[in-house]
């Protein structure tokens, strides 16, 4: 498969970010030279016979959601049409080359074996990060894109902000900030761990981290050697550690839905047990608390509320792809209310249709092969896919990541994933039936009523 080695350059693109850490990389168009890897490459495995594409069950929805974003930016915001366009095509791009690019289990394996390695390198730079010393960090405008905006470390020590300012060999025009420093240039955020580029989040590093895990999983199931056993491990310290150090309660949250999902789908009573027992230390250990975290939940409330004024005022085809913050000057922190008042009812079920069938993927193939010890490969997969997407589920209701990279990979990797099993049962299909539909309107409509009465019931 001619493909994969593009795709998976791209992968460890989007997660490494190396032209922002050093600036030797910055003019390198790597993003477009991986995407054209990938399509040259999946052009020649099409020319030449080695594999057949099939259409996911995303694949329909993703260009309504890419259509219809596309559609709405020219609409209310033409200035910022090809900056938005650039944008949601890659997003969408992203997608098809995971989902369509493999043939096989072999091809699907590889795939999710680097969005865990990747998962796992931001989770372990995170770690160390977060026991490294504290220096003065220079916010420069000199320096453009996102190694100026997180600072540039000069070297010194501090224990606050103004021994930075007032310290020997000081900068008096300068900006400081006193962070820890890690790995690759990264720093910390007001003492949380992050990455940089689309992690540079504290809460989207705990997502991205903790959603990986149950791959380590699928690798052990797979094949129950002494090594995946330490790397099950190793995930586990690195991920709850890296998690802790973001003060994400969120990321807990995460957390604690991949292991419950897994250990009790897995092992009923037994794994929800084993499952609490592992999260019980993050929960205690992790978050933030006080005023800050009362604060940060007050000031979410109040976005929700503003995001569901923002529809109001665009109620039919919602207020434009990136566009929030055209009317608050926060954006929305929630993926799926962000849905709604960017592309209004239309785009939302769409979007939520991905993730509808998405999580359809895997339940209907843990159904359809649930006994059997040639399955346990199918089974493994499925599984891992299925525990780390709700995680997914929840981590994105305190996050805007309707158009994240980082989402639309795991779109593209259960799509992955329902090609490799057609590959060994081509009967294996998976649709949005008219129960579906129905469900999944119902489901809309509940939440946007809940967000509702939660913010009157908050005074907003």
């Amino acid at each position: 498969m001619l493909a994969l080695p593009g795709v998976i350059l791209l992968i460890i693109f989007i997660y490494g970010r190396p032209q922002e850490w050093d600036e030797r990389f910055e003019s390198l168009p790597f993003l477009y030279l991986w995407l054209a890897l990938a399509f040259m490459g999946m052009g020649l495995d099409l020319a030449l016979g080695k594999v057949r594409l099939k259409a996911t069950p995303q694949l329909r929805w993703a260009i309504v959601v890419y259509l219809w974003s596309v559609l709405t930016l020219g609409l209310r915001n033409p200035g910022e049409f090809s900056e938005g366009f650039v944008s949601i095509s890659v997003t969408f791009v992203l997608f098809f080359l995971i989902g369509h690019s493999p043939d096989g289990f072999r091809g699907f394996q590889k795939l999710a074996a680097t969005v865990l390695v990747m998962g796992l390198f931001v989770a372990g730079v995170a770690v160390h990060q977060g026991f490294s010393s504290f220096q003065c960090l220079a916010m420069t405008q000199t320096i453009g894109g996102s190694r100026g905006e997180a600072g540039i470390p000069d070297g010194r020590s501090c224990e606050h902000r103004i021994d930075c300012r007032e310290g020997p060999g000081a900068d008096p025009e300068a900006e400081y900030l006193c962070e820890r420093v890690g790995l690759f240039k990264t720093s910390t955020i007001n003492g949380r761990v992050r990455w940089r580029g689309v992690l540079q989040d504290p809460n989207e590093l705990a997502l991205t981290s903790g959603i990986v895990l149950p791959f380590s999983f699928a690798l052990f199931e797979q094949k129950r050697s002494f090594t995946r056993a330490l790397l099950v491990l190793a995930s586990l310290l690195v991920i709850a550690t890296a998690i802790i150090l973001t003060q994400s309660r969120g990321g807990q949250l995460v957390f604690a839905t991949v292991l419950g999902v897994y250990f009790v789908k897995k092992y009923g009573v037994r794994g929800a047990i084993f499952g609490a027992v592992f999260a019980a230390p993050l929960m205690l250990l992790g978050g933030r608390g006080g005023g800050e975290a009362e604060e940060s939940a007050n000031e979410r409330t109040e976005i929700l509320s503003e995001g569901l004024k923002i529809y109001r005022m665009f109620p039919v085809i919602g207020a434009g792809y990136r566009q929030f913050t055209e009317h608050h000057w926060l954006t929305a922190h929630n993926a799926y209310l962000l849905a709604l008042a960017e592309l209004g009812p239309l785009g939302m079920f769409a979007w939520t249709a991905m993730i509808y069938l998405t999580l359809k993927i895997s339940l209907v193939a843990l159904k359809r092969y649930e006994h059997g010890a040639q399955f346990a490969t199918i089974r493994a997969w499925a599984m891992a896919v299925m525990a780390g997407f709700c995680g997914m589920m929840v981590g994105i209701f305190f996050l805007s990541f309707t158009y994240h990279y980082v989402l639309w990979i795991y779109f593209g990797l259960a799509g992955a994933l329902y090609c490799a099993i057609r590959s060994v049962d081509p009967y294996f299909s998976v649709k949005l039936e008219k129960k579906d539909v129905v469900r999944l309107v119902l489901a809309n409509v509940g939440l946007v009523v809940a967000l509702l009465v939660y913010t009157k019931s908050k005074g907003y």
